[in-house]
């Protein structure tokens, strides 16, 4: 359902109360209550009306993996091995200044090259685990067979994609029981390696760095609220900035209605993007949209019972920040404040992963309607099995990425962890062919059995983030 939001947002009006200063720790009265405005864009500035707003890392990480998406569709054979690294242990230093990849039709973008986004930024050191052990939540990374890390996860990833890429094989369909399947990043047990490898780092990169990392900064600390050296922001402000870098919106995301942000209608200039400024380029830091915001728009459109999933994550960044920026100006955030500040960063972060657990959902229905299309033991075409490898890999790349998250409805406790390693195990490594094999093993209960697996699993994340039954079943 397509949910406009041109003017949904008025000013927010956050009231913590106070304690006074000659009152008891429990009194309060209206002369105390500090009121907090939210702007309806995510614009802040300090008391000389500088911006304080900074995330441009973050921007860069997106377009890293932008560019190594488009890097992997284009391989045709193993000689791409030392492209991948190139973007996911990117060096600023020797191609900072290289041009980036990332183009939008028609447009003019303000920043061209890799170094004049961010300089000194990649992607593995920020990837889960690698910047700080504690980011692979729990004590361990799990999800794809025995491999113990994201980046090895990463890195096997693409020294299968090479292998994939030099070997020729066939597939049986309804008219040909030896069609040759010619995409080169698409193994012969159904593996969409493109798909996988793009999904998994919005997971184990961006995802995992905004809500493991920076949405679980010590706003309080009075460190944190002291203004940057050479800088106009706090470190408190920074952080925040850059949980919502990772999200990926732009500065008026709420200016745009879902079709626009899932660039599947209306007005030409929200077209996933915005000259908010009129400057007649795109600052790619403010005003286009990256990563896991996207789908959030996507799966309110599809939704047969209302959500908007979209507003609710913006305006809780929204919120957070102007709240934030309230103890930064304050030199303190206080008790009350605090209380507020750990709302929104619930709303923000769980809405996010929302936004993820419902395009699993979408992508394991997708899936199974791809099986639906076989005829019997054989594949309807090749467009058949290249869409099941597509979704399949879409399904479990994101799929992934929800154990990153420290306040996850999976990380209530032992049991609701062992449901979201139930869903993986559940899809497995490779999707189950229409002859039956699981990574070229015979699957116990063929198509059938693993269609019952694939609703099980919808049917655990449906009950762990309270989907509505008629959404899951129609994402």
């Amino acid at each position: 359902m397509t949910i406009s939001r041109l003017s949904a947002l008025t000013v927010a009006t956050l009231t913590a109360t106070l304690v006074g200063c000659g009152g008891d720790s429990g009194s309060s009265s209206s002369d105390n209550a500090a009121t907090i405005e939210a702007p309806t864009t995510y614009t802040f500035v300090n008391a000389d009306d500088e911006s304080t707003v900074s995330y441009s890392g973050q921007t860069a990480r997106h377009i890293l993996i932008s560019d190594l998406k488009a890097a992997t569709a284009a391989v045709t054979d193993s000689s791409a091995t030392e492209d991948f690294d190139y973007y996911f242990r990117f060096n600023s230093d020797e191609n900072g200044d290289n041009p980036h990849n990332f183009s939008i039709g028609g447009q003019t973008l303000e920043q061209t090259t890799y170094n004049s986004i961010s300089s000194g930024k990649d992607l593995v050191s920020k990837i889960a685990g690698q910047d700080k052990e504690e980011h692979i939540l729990n004590g361990g990374f799990f999800g794809w067979g025995d491999v113990e890390t994201p980046t090895d996860l990463v890195d096997q990833y693409f020294a299968d994609l090479v292998a994939t890429a030099d070997t020729e094989f066939t597939i049986e369909t309804t008219e040909d029981d030896a069609a040759s399947v010619t995409t080169a990043y698409v193994s012969e047990h159904g593996l969409d390696y493109v798909q996988l490898i793009q999904k998994f780092l919005l997971g184990a990169v961006t995802f995992s760095q905004g809500t493991a990392d920076y949405l679980q900064t010590d706003f309080a600390d009075a460190a944190n609220l002291t203004v940057v050296d050479g800088k106009t922001y706090t470190a408190a402000e920074h952080k925040w900035d850059e949980a919502f870098g990772y999200f990926g919106a732009t500065r008026n995301f709420n200016d745009f209605t879902d079709d626009e942000i899932a660039i599947k209608g209306g007005r030409p200039e929200f077209q996933g993007y915005n000259d908010a400024d009129g400057g007649g380029t795109l600052d790619l830091t403010s005003e286009v949209i990256f990563g896991n915001s996207a789908n959030c728009a996507k799966r309110d459109r599809g939704a047969t019972v209302e959500t908007d999933f979209t507003k609710e994550a913006f305006d809780a960044f929204l919120n957070g920040r102007a709240i934030v920026a309230k103890a930064s100006a304050d030199g303190e955030l206080t008790e009350e404040m605090a209380t507020l500040l750990e709302e929104q960063i619930e709303i923000a972060a769980v809405t996010w992963e929302k936004c993820i657990a419902a395009t699993v959902v979408h992508y394991i229905n997708d899936t199974i309607a791809d099986m639906d299309n076989f005829d019997g033991t054989k594949f309807a075409d090749v467009a058949n099995f290249t869409d099941l490898a597509k979704h399949w890999g879409e399904m479990k790349g994101f799929a992934l990425g929800l154990q990153f998250n420290p306040l996850s409805p999976f990380r209530a406790d032992a049991a609701t962890l062992d449901d979201l390693k139930d869903v993986l195990s559940l899809m497995g490594d490779a999707p189950v062919l229409a002859d039956g094999t699981q990574a070229g093993v015979a699957f116990t209960g063929g198509v059938s059995q693993y269609k019952t697996d694939l609703l099980e699993a919808r049917d655990l994340l449906r009950d762990a983030y309270d989907f509505d039954d008629s959404n899951a079943a129609n994402w």
